[in-house]
């Protein structure tokens, strides 16, 4: 399949509710910890090319909100828990910065706002994937670089639960709301980015070498960007 339909609003909210029963279990330290040496070496190398009084976007950025560690001036965290998560980890997220409590679908910022967008470990879990990538595509600026992250799935199992999501959503209330093969989110990504890189990150969720579960690491461009390199060659 092209697309995912979207999934209902009910499940998105138990979807959301379980996430935050979730981070009520964990050690924000060592889930900090984790997240930085996956992605923050390549985060900061990218966040180089651009000035210190630029501006950054953070979509989902749960509690780890990992742009503090980036040296920028104009930085904005976007979560819909972001509240419950400051209610959560008092004193922990970074006081210095904006902070978006809403979806991801529809952000009140203009066009061309952000230098760099993060989206990691976010888009499985969102209401509609295709909207938040319009909007990541309308608010990056011209030569701005989107870094992307999500858990893949082998294609059958992205195929299993998507059709039992559709016919009995209740045996998947627990799981994310979208499962995404490689080949899947590669073709998501194209149709409004061009993929600079990506980084098979040797992180595996489940030792089940079957369930090709691996998370992986995207840079993406703006379309015109790639036409701009191709003709400048």
């Amino acid at each position: 399949m092209s697309k995912h339909k979207p999934v209902s609003h009910v499940r998105w909210q138990a979807s959301l509710k379980h996430i935050l029963q979730r981070w009520g279990k964990k050690n924000l330290n060592a889930e900090r910890e984790r997240l930085e040496h996956s992605v923050l070496p390549t985060l900061q190398r990218y966040a180089e090319q651009y000035p210190k009084h630029g501006s950054v976007l953070e979509i989902g950025s749960g509690p780890c909100c990992i742009s503090r560690l980036l040296s920028f001036q104009n930085t904005s965290y976007l979560d819909p828990l972001i509240d419950d998560f400051r209610r959560l980890f008092p004193g922990e997220l970074p006081e210095d910065a904006e902070y978006l409590a809403t979806t991801a679908e529809r952000i009140p910022k203009p066009a061309n706002s952000y230098d760099l967008i993060l989206c990691l470990n976010m888009i499985s879990h969102s209401l509609n994937p295709e909207l938040i990538l319009h909007e990541i595509e309308r608010l990056l600026k011209p030569g701005g670089t989107l870094i992307f992250s999500l858990r893949t799935h082998s294609p059958l199992e992205a195929r299993i639960h998507y059709w039992t999501q559709q016919v009995c959503p209740y045996l998947c209330k627990k799981t994310r709301p979208y499962y995404y093969s490689l080949i899947g989110i590669q073709n998501t990504l194209k149709r409004h980015f061009h993929i600079s890189s990506e980084t098979n990150q040797h992180i595996t969720a489940l030792s089940n070498p079957y369930l090709k579960r691996e998370w992986y690491l995207f840079v993406c461009t703006h379309k015109d960007s790639k036409q701009q390199t191709d003709s400048d060659i």
